[in-house]
């Protein structure tokens, strides 16, 4: 009769066997995920892409594909993190994708926010995210002017903001003639700048800029203005990257 010690070797070698094999039916269901996952792509942009005016809706949208073709009917989940963007991803909402598997969402922010959207995964499938995108907040403002003399203006400009908010950049002034055609429109498209003025707040959530400027006889009483206003450090409002003409405003 054999030792009782070869069959117990023949015995852990067998089970070692089957925990082989579970393993790699393991390895391969993980693998067979892992590229499940991989060939979903969630595409996302943000637009307007210069942002919104404080109080205006944010348009989301993307489209969810699988090596190219269309997921429709899939739940996609809308998630932003707010300025100063160090805290948790928030979900804001949940929708289905379209028969193209286009998806679209609409938030008023009251702030500059990073969005992403989230594919809910169907078992075994996981998650799928999509690459973040800057949704820029701007404060809402209006440019107004009040006439001083014959050839001088005083040009305002308010800034509506979160309380919390500081804003600190300066505001630019730009006045070009109004030179009219056959339909009585003006065709200028340029207006050089005639002052930089300080941005102060009046009250929690209220600035405004000032501005006292004359403009050249040339125009004969006839002109076009426009402000702008750069990103104030630590806002959190507006483009950072965003600059001011130097010298001259384009106008549409």
């Amino acid at each position: 009769m054999p030792p009782r010690v070869s069959a117990l070797t023949i015995s852990l070698g067998y089970a070692r066997v089957v925990s082989f094999r579970t393993a790699l039916i393991a390895m391969a269901l993980l693998a067979a995920q892992a590229a499940s996952a991989a060939a979903a792509d969630v595409s996302l942009s943000v637009a307007p892409a210069g942002g919104v005016r404080l109080g205006s809706p944010t348009a989301i949208s993307g489209r969810v594909t699988e090596a190219g073709a269309p997921l429709a009917g899939r739940t996609v989940s809308l998630e932003i993190q707010r300025h100063p963007f160090n805290g948790r991803w928030r979900s804001r909402g949940l929708t289905d994708t379209a028969g193209d598997g286009t998806f679209a969402f609409s938030r008023r922010l009251g702030r500059n926010n990073q969005v992403r959207v989230r594919l809910l995964g169907i078992a075994p499938e996981p998650d799928k995210l999509s690459q973040p995108a800057d949704a820029f907040v701007l404060p809402a403002f209006t440019l107004s002017f009040d006439q001083r003399g014959t050839r001088v203006l005083r040009l305002k400009q308010t800034y509506t903001v979160p309380r919390d908010v500081e804003l600190s950049a300066p505001t630019r002034f730009y006045v070009g003639p109004c030179r009219r055609d056959a339909r009585g429109r003006c065709q200028s498209v340029r207006a050089p700048l005639r002052a930089e003025a300080e941005t102060r707040r009046v009250r929690a959530g209220r600035y405004v800029a000032r501005a006292t400027v004359r403009i050249p006889r040339s125009y004969r009483g006839r002109f076009r203005y426009a402000s702008c206003f750069r990103y104030s450090p630590g806002s959190g409002m507006g483009d950072p990257e965003q600059r001011c003409p130097r010298e001259f405003a384009r106008l549409r």
